[in-house]
């Protein structure tokens, strides 16, 4: 079961319904994570199923996240944003998210950068993408960008803290927000716990996600404590998404969520 909110806990955990519960059918996997005891999900590729039956799975579920469509993920594209030539392609393909966003109640959509070198290029035409796209969502709704290892996903644009900190000063706006995976970040920067509290200070962060370092599944026992001991302190009062691969049966799984006593 998910642990309650501790004393000044304003943070919650979200279940990533894309990567946990594969024991389960999609539709069946909202059921299975309020079992658990958690409130919030995330949703990064909901768009095959009709609108009406995911309102009706959530049921009380909170949304916290959902992704655009990333253009055609089976030819391995992830994401528009940075791709010169497919602006077309990227409005619509936001405009849809954020569509969805509104209908599940949903405060955040991340937009993905896509399969593109760091060039001015690209550069170019993810920052007119990022300010067309933050100039015209809907009022409530912040859109996020989010750095993602090269290891797991090579060639992604958008793979280091310090390259999001510097588009985002260059965009200037606060309606897009970093969106900070933890298990990323580790493994491109090495730690997370300094690029977290940089974030905070820079009022930046949006969402976190999380999973173990060693093969993305169960984090160790305490592996985030750090981080999480931060975000309370902070009074941060986003959302911690779940986003990894369950070594066995998901609920049995959730046991690193609470150390052995004694």
């Amino acid at each position: 079961m998910i642990p309650k909110p501790g004393p000044g806990q304003r943070w919650r955990f979200a279940a990533n319904l894309d990567w946990l519960y594969p024991e389960h059918a999609y539709l069946d996997r909202f059921q299975a994570a309020r079992e658990d005891g958690f409130e919030a999900v995330e949703l990064l590729r909901p768009y095959g199923f009709a609108v009406e039956d995911l309102q009706a799975r959530l049921n009380g579920l909170h949304v916290a996240l959902i992704n655009a469509p990333a253009g055609d993920w089976d030819a391995g594209e992830r994401g528009l944003a940075a791709l010169p030539g497919r602006e077309a392609d990227f409005r619509a393909a936001t405009a849809q998210g954020w569509q969805l966003a509104q209908q599940l109640g949903c405060p955040l959509l991340h937009v993905m950068s896509g399969i593109a070198e760091d060039a001015p290029e690209t550069r170019r035409t993810w920052l007119a993408n990022l300010r067309w796209a933050a100039e015209h969502a809907p009022a409530g709704l912040t859109l996020t960008i989010e750095p993602i290892n090269r290891i797991g996903m090579p060639g992604y644009f958008l793979h280091r803290q310090g390259q999001a900190h510097e588009l985002l000063d260059l965009l200037g706006t606060d309606r897009v927000r970093l969106q900070l995976d933890l298990y990323h970040c580790r493994v491109t920067e090495g730690e997370s716990l300094s690029h977290l509290q940089h974030c905070l200070t820079r009022q930046r962060l949006a969402h976190v996600q999380l999973a173990g370092v060693a093969q993305r599944q169960e984090p160790l026992t305490n592996e985030f404590t750090p981080e999480l001991t931060t975000l309370t302190l902070s009074n941060w009062a986003g959302a911690v998404g779940l986003e990894y691969l369950p070594a066995g049966d998901t609920s049995t799984g959730l046991a690193w969520l609470h150390p052995q006593e004694g």
